[in-house]
């Protein structure tokens, strides 16, 4: 990454990245599963609850769901897979495992989550990626001393800022601009940095009970006093700091904050706050340090300035030189540097309090965030109504059948009667059809009972709700979604449903109560969904009906001329879009084997058609309450 961010890059790099990537890809996969493998198998409430098997409603015995759920964050305290302290048993996981252990498995999953950054292939797993990722460095920043050390810590900060740098729009007129790699580039790299200021807040205030002052006037905090550990990581504070003076636009706004799951979403700018607090205590002027150049002065440079000279993203950083005595010895000179870097640090805090729109401010007598706070959208306002619309379908079906057999008007003469006579032969046949059609519908099933089981195992990653999901279920999708353990994918056929039924175009829905109901919450859910596109939410997509996927649904309108099949179809065909594997080619050698599936796409819908349509072509489906409580989503 520094030869491709130099001033005259080194364009060979690249393959070589790529390769890297590549092979990192397929450990971390290897390692990821070997672990959940290790959990699903040992005893205690670790290796209970994470998979449950269900067979379909009724007599079908070839079919099994193997489902997987993903540990939710906020699953009720005290249930199998909760703790009562809060900490997840991943944390006490990391915590058992030794320093160099943790950082071989910090270095993989973060050479993963900047390969996915890279390549910009898998972004669907990167905010689980990225959350692996900040537990660890959290874990492996508690150990003294830090076996990360000054030189790889510096690395890991290069490496963010040419993830956010590489990532960045090519167009020259997008200015103010982010593209939405960049924005899980920018929250991956504020949360490291984060991580890194806490552990810094924590280093200060052991030195300052450590160390406390002789005079009861002077309660300044002594760079002298600093320990090993907060030397460590002084310097890639100092450097993160450097780039974000020189590259405003690159964090603020601030990128959204719900890129990352919400246990371990870092509120860099309040921890910024609880630094500024502290840091005006810290005393700089230990060893003097001058702005003009004499012959009695040296030009103090800083070892992370020299290690990182020409990498281009810090290129636009401030440069202030500052020059110490000559005759300082080895230790004076170091007290000098950490000194210079209270300094910048001191002032890169004063420029986020001098922001055109601040995100620190003095108030009350201390420093406090001012970054804004996301709304949440879409709460639980009690409105899951809904199952009369199946009923309503039954009976248009009915009325229609009803008007089908009306009588004819007239006298009963001659012509009618050749008329009645057509028409029970025509019905007659319709009948003789359907028959017939039962019989081979029935013939398929006696055969499937003799045919191998198949067992499908479901992890859900996309779920793909119907026009009805949004209508009757949207405090449930948006609890979903909030959650971040899944990508709620909308077909494009979906979004133009609800556009039609939030304008009062009701072909489906009957009765005026019901229909002025039906429209305002497909007007929720227009709102809904335009505000979370907007915002660049990364577990929400749009997927046209041809499986090409949008980012921004502002121009949504499809041409679905030479697609086969209605509306239902076209959403059935979007999770189609996620399903690479056919059974045929998953036949197992020996033929009392059972064919095995995987699947991480689910299809949410109360309708009964629809569900029939998609266990025929072997898609995960659940109706959103069941899913909801399956999942353990409050």
């Amino acid at each position: 990454m520094r030869s491709l961010a130099a001033s005259n890059p080194i364009l060979t790099a690249r393959e070589s990245l790529m390769s890297l990537f590549e092979e990192t890809k397929r450990k971390a996969e290897q390692a990821e599963f070997k672990r959940q493998q290790e959990c699903e198998l040992s005893p205690g409430p670790r290796g209970r609850g994470r998979k449950q098997t269900l067979k379909q409603v009724g007599e079908d015995t070839s079919r099994v769901e193997i489902w997987v759920r993903a540990t939710h964050p906020h699953m009720s305290q005290g249930s199998e897979s909760g703790r009562d302290d809060g900490t997840s048993e991943q944390d006490e996981d990391l915590g058992n495992l030794s320093p160099s252990d943790l950082n071989k498995r910090f270095i993989l999953n973060f050479l993963h989550a900047q390969g996915k950054l890279f390549t910009k292939i898998g972004m669907e797993t990167f905010p689980s990626v990225a959350a692996n990722v900040l537990k660890e460095f959290r874990v492996l920043l508690q150990h003294s001393p830090s076996p990360i050390g000054n030189t790889r810590m510096l690395q890991l900060m290069a490496i963010n800022m040419f993830a956010v740098h590489h990532s960045q729009l090519k167009d020259s007129g997008t200015e103010n601009c982010r593209s939405v790699t960049q924005e899980h580039a920018t929250a991956l790299g504020l949360g490291i940095f984060g991580l890194l200021v806490e552990r810094c807040i924590e280093q200060l205030k052991e030195a300052a009970r450590a160390h406390p002052s002789e005079e009861e006037e002077d309660d300044d905090i002594k760079v002298s006093a600093f320990n090993i550990d907060l030397k460590e990581l002084l310097p890639s504070v100092k450097v993160w700091s450097d780039w974000m003076l020189g590259h405003p636009d690159e964090w603020n706004p601030p990128p959204n904050s719900v890129i990352l799951p919400k246990e371990i979403a870092i509120d860099v700018w309040a921890m910024l706050a609880q630094f500024c607090n502290i840091f005006t205590a810290v005393n700089q002027s230990e060893v003097p340090l001058y702005k003009d150049p004499d012959e009695d002065l040296t030009l103090l440079v800083l070892e992370e300035d020299k290690t990182l000279s020409g990498f281009v993203p810090l290129l636009a950083a401030p440069q202030d030189p500052c020059y110490v005595e000559t005759a300082a010895d080895k230790q004076i000179q170091v007290i000098a540097a950490d000194c210079k870097r209270v300094t910048v640090l001191k002032y890169f805090l004063e420029a986020l309090c001098g922001q055109e729109e601040p995100l620190l401010a003095f108030k009350g007598g201390k420093y406090v965030s001012m970054a804004p706070i996301p709304d949440s959208l879409g709460k639980e306002d009690g409105s899951q109504q809904g199952k009369q619309l199946e009923d309503q379908e039954e009976d248009v079906i009915i009325e229609e059948y009803e008007g089908q057999n009306s009588e004819p008007e007239g006298s009963g003469g001659e012509d009618d009667i050749k008329e009645l006579r057509a028409k029970k032969q025509a019905l007659t046949k319709r009948f003789a059809a359907q028959q017939r059609r039962q019989e081979k519908i029935q013939a398929v099933l006696e055969d499937q009972t003799l045919k191998r089981q198949i067992e499908i195992e479901i992890t859900p990653v996309f779920l793909v709700p119907d026009t009805n999901g949004f209508i009757d279920h949207l405090p449930s999708l948006v609890r979903l979604l909030d959650c971040k353990l899944y990508i709620i994918v909308v077909p494009l056929i979906v979004i133009n449903e609800l556009d039609g039924l939030a304008k009062g175009q009701d072909t489906d829905y009957h009765g005026g109560n019901h229909a002025r109901l039906v429209q305002e919450r497909a007007k929720k859910a227009i709102d809904f969904l335009e505000q979370k596109f907007e915002s660049r939410d990364s577990c929400l997509r749009a997927l046209t009906s041809r499986g090409n996927e949008l980012e921004s649904i502002a121009f949504r309108s499809e041409d679905t001329t030479g697609q086969q099949g209605n509306n239902d179809d076209l959403i059935l065909s979007c999770c189609l879009h996620y399903c690479t594997d056919m059974a045929k080619d998953f036949m197992p050698v020996r033929k009392d084997e059972p064919i095995r599936l995987r699947r991480d796409v689910v299809l949410l819908t109360d309708d009964r058609n629809m569900r029939v349509k998609a266990l025929t072509r072997n898609v995960p489906v659940r109706a959103i309450p069941v899913f909801l409580k399956w999942a353990k989503v409050g």
